[in-house]
C-alpha cells in the first residue's frame, strides 16, 4: 500500500486507495436508512431477500441498547406520497424492496407508554381540529351578522320597541 500525497497547487492530500473504494460499490445494492426517534443509521444490504425476522434481528443489533429482543417493535416504510406504511411481514418487506433501492424504514416500540401518548396526540389533534372548523364556521355567522347589520340592529329596535307598548298594555 502506498501512502504517498498528492499536491494540487498549494493544497496536499494523502493518495487515496483506489481499491478500497471499489469494494464500496453499492450499484445494485439495497440501502436501508432507519431511524428510531432521534437515531438515524445507514446500512448497505447485499442480501435483496432479506426476510422479516432477520429485519428485525438486523434491527435489534444495529440498535444495541435502544432496541431488545423482548420489545415489540412496528417497521414502517415511506412511500411516495410520504405516508408511513406498516410492514407486517416478509411479503410487505419484499413489496417495500422493490419499491426503492433506499429504503427509509422508522421504526416504533410499542409498549403501553407509547402507545397511550400516540392516542392521546391524536386526541388532541382530533379536538383542535373540531375546535377550528367551529370557530371557522362562527366567523363565518360573524361575518354575515356584520354585513347586515344595520337591518338586524333597526328590526331588533323595532321588535323591541313594540313589545314594550304591549307590556304596557297588559298592566
Amino acid at each position: 500500500m502506498n501512502n504517498s500525497v498528492t499536491s494540487y497547487g498549494a493544497n496536499t492530500f494523502p493518495k487515496i486507495n483506489e481499491q478500497a473504494f471499489q469494494q464500496l460499490d453499492l450499484s445494485g445494492k439495497l440501502i436501508i436508512k432507519v431511524q428510531l426517534g432521534d437515531d438515524v443509521r445507514r446500512i448497505p444490504i447485499h442480501n435483496e431477500s432479506i426476510t422479516y425476522d432477520e429485519l428485525v434481528l438486523m434491527m435489534q443489533r444495529v440498535f444495541r441498547g435502544k432496541l431488545s429482543s423482548t420489545d415489540d417493535i412496528t417497521i414502517k416504510y415511506k412511500d411516495e406520497d410520504g405516508d408511513l406504511i406498516t410492514i407486517f411481514d416478509s411479503s410487505d418487506l419484499s413489496y417495500a424492496v422493490q419499491y426503492s433501492r433506499v429504503l427509509k424504514l422508522t421504526l416504533f416500540i410499542n409498549n403501553p407508554e407509547n402507545v397511550s401518548r400516540l392516542y392521546q396526540a391524536l386526541e388532541v389533534r382530533q379536538v383542535q381540529k373540531e375546535l377550528r372548523r367551529i370557530r371557522d364556521q362562527v366567523n363565518h355567522l360573524l361575518d354575515l351578522i356584520d354585513s347586515r347589520d344595520p337591518e338586524v340592529s333597526s328590526s331588533t329596535a323595532d321588535k323591541r320597541g313594540r313589545d314594550d307598548r304591549d307590556r304596557d298594555y297588559d298592566r
